[in-house]
């Protein structure tokens, strides 16, 4: 029901650009109590939400303004020797859930086209376990075992989304390198 995006500057630790929108839900259009509870979405808000397949075109939309505008390139994962000028950009989740499984079953569920940049990221959780060697409990633990606190409320989208950049900008700062750890790519 919310679709949210944060382009992060890895040199700067700054957000760029935000995207944000809310999808509405076709089949089942009425919100359930606990959804709203956690999330704080209302059901205005997803009344007044676009359906998924314009959600992605206008998340795409976004991306190739800010692919001009930054010159940013999309990884995949996979090595290439490329010496354009384009900074290197992938995307980074809290877990494989929101890519790998859910807009990957929402899209075949309704006979639409992902977008291939959404094949490929990094799991953050995944890659905090590695390189802190600590097992959080949730994103908002993971901030909290390196003194951060959370930002906003947990559960909405667009804060988690912010709050995810902020811990990938830690582990940049302690020496992490971000790679790529699931791809769906062929």
């Amino acid at each position: 029901v919310e679709f949210p995006a944060v382009l992060l500057n890895t040199s700067t630790g700054e957000i760029e650009s935000e995207f944000h929108t809310y999808v509405q839900p076709q089949e089942h259009p009425i919100l359930s109590e606990f959804c709203t509870e956690l999330t704080g979405i209302t059901q205005d808000q997803v009344d007044e939400g676009v359906p998924l397949n314009i959600c992605l075109s206008q998340f795409l939309k976004w991306i190739q303004k800010i692919q001009r505008e930054k010159k940013i390139t999309f990884s995949s994962g996979i090595p290439s020797h490329s010496t354009s000028e384009a900074k290197l950009c992938t995307f980074v989740t809290w877990t494989d859930w929101d890519l790998g499984v859910c807009l990957q079953y929402e899209c075949k569920r309704k006979q639409l086209r992902k977008p291939d940049i959404l094949n490929s990221w990094i799991d953050l959780k995944a890659t905090y376990r590695a390189f802190y060697n600590r097992k959080p409990k949730g994103l908002n633990g993971a901030l909290q075992d390196l003194g951060i606190a959370f930002v906003g409320r947990e559960h909405s989208g667009l804060d988690d989304s912010r709050n995810t950049a902020r811990l990938a900008w830690r582990l940049i700062c302690d020496g992490c390198v971000l790679k790529v750890t699931k791809s769906l790519d062929k």
